[in-house]
């Protein structure tokens, strides 16, 4: 590293700066997250499945010169520090490429702390590292607990219609503890008083916790992803029916972006099932909820095994080699998905839907047993070669026989019929024909 980059990186790396929040964004360069400062600078990390390794400030001096930045530094010190649990071992084993590289490295993990990440990025090292049990829980207290924090803000994004936890915003609530009662109360905004309070009130936090329960949380946010999924299949169809729209929100929804947005509402599914079943039990009822909505979408994505510009009634010109999948959106999640490289996150080059079924216990998938045998035969159905079925169909129908093989299995005491599949289901149905 020069003599400049390293007095860059030292000055970046001991700033105090503070992170006012974290929000995902889609562009038409592809997909970001954002870290707003206090000013008007702020860091954008572009998914590296999309832009390769690209991060980028704001600010005049990275603007101008595509040089890495004091801000980016910084962010690139606090993100190791939060989500590795370390900090970078000095300017003289950092380059350029190391910078950028591992900041794209780490995009995955943001995601899942999206609500937190202000409050931690902008803690000194010792803030983040010292145990904080010793803290008191009253109002005014010098050090309250980011747990509380993220759950506050979970508990609030309920009375939100659309918004998840992590894109919930309760208006200028501030999560740097205050000392002086006064301080908390936020002109106009009742729910960024409320957080305030209840980030410091350990009294007023359990009242809240009592009311609005973990169970009531995960049920309203799986809610909220499963309405958006429903949206982007409804915008898919509208485009298919109408055209690309004047509307920025809904233009184009074609087949890849449909596709897209598709997996990541999967992801986020999961991500946050998994998230809560290690910060607390959920209900048997809420994790058959969630095995519910994913074996609904990948129902969705069977249904639409066809070629949507088939009967369009609007006028489209065919892009030179568009494949066959860019047609079908059951070809391009399912029978055909597009090839992964080095740079594909894992949720991209998962089998869709039936990976995370297949990694779910299988109490919480059992009572859709019949729905998924459906699945499977309509897949068969429209199979054009039975020699090579798709890998989505062949896990799918292996998971299925592996559970009927053990529910079924005959007992000392009885004697039961196995269901069977594949060739053996077509042989029963011939032999009743």
């Amino acid at each position: 590293m020069s003599p400049p980059s390293a007095n860059q990186a030292t000055s970046g790396i001991a700033a105090d700066f503070v992170v006012d929040r974290v929000r995902r964004h889609e562009s038409h360069r592809g997909a970001y997250f954002a870290f707003q400062m206090d000013r008007p600078e702020s860091v954008r990390i572009f998914d590296p499945a999309e832009r390769g390794r690209h991060v980028e400030c704001t600010c005049e001096e990275f603007q101008s010169s595509q040089v890495i930045c004091i801000h980016i530094y910084w962010l690139f010190d606090g993100l190791n520090a939060v989500l590795r649990t370390r900090r970078a071992l000095g300017t003289q084993d950092i380059s350029t490429g190391d910078v950028l590289a591992q900041i794209s490295a780490l995009y995955g993990l943001i995601g899942s702390r999206l609500s937190s990440l202000p409050t931690l990025l902008s803690a000194t090292r010792d803030e983040i590292s010292s145990d904080t049990d010793d803290a008191t829980d009253a109002i005014g207290s010098p050090a309250f607990s980011d747990t509380r924090a993220e759950q506050v803000r979970d508990m609030l994004s309920v009375f939100d219609t659309a918004a998840l936890p992590e894109d919930y915003d309760p208006g200028n609530a501030s999560t740097t503890a205050g000392n002086e009662q006064q301080n908390l109360y936020v002109p106009n905004n009742l729910p960024a008083t409320i957080f305030q309070i209840a980030v410091r009130d350990g009294k007023v936090f359990e009242s809240l916790r009592t009311v609005i329960t973990h169970d009531i949380c995960a049920n309203t946010h799986f809610s909220k992803l499963r309405t958006r999924a429903r949206e982007a299949f409804a915008r898919l169809d509208s485009y298919i029916e109408n055209g690309p729209s004047d509307d920025a929100e809904t233009a184009d929804q074609d087949i890849p972006r449909c596709a897209k947005m598709l997996r990541i509402i999967v992801d986020q599914i999961c991500q946050f099932r998994d998230s809560r079943a290690s910060s607390g039990p959920l209900s048997a009822p809420v994790k058959r909820r969630v095995a519910e909505i994913l074996v609904e979408i990948l129902q969705e994505v069977c249904n639409r095994n066809e070629d949507i510009y088939y009967r369009i009634g609007w006028e489209r010109e065919m892009a030179d080699g568009e494949p066959d999948r860019n047609r079908n959106l059951y070809a391009y999640l399912i029978d055909d998905p597009p090839r992964s490289n080095s740079s594909t996150p894992d949720w991209m080059k998962e089998t869709f839907v039936i990976d995370r079924l297949r990694q779910t216990p299988t109490d919480e998938w059992r009572h859709l047993i019949e729905r998924l045998t459906s699945i499977v035969d309509q897949m068969r159905e429209r199979m054009e070669d039975e020699d090579d079925p798709p890998l989505a169909y062949t896990k799918l129908e292996r998971m299925i026989q592996e559970y009927t093989a053990e529910a079924f299995e005959p007992s000392s005491s009885s004697v039961q019929r196995r269901p069977t599949l594949g060739s053996h289901r077509q042989r029963q149905r011939r032999r009743f024909e």
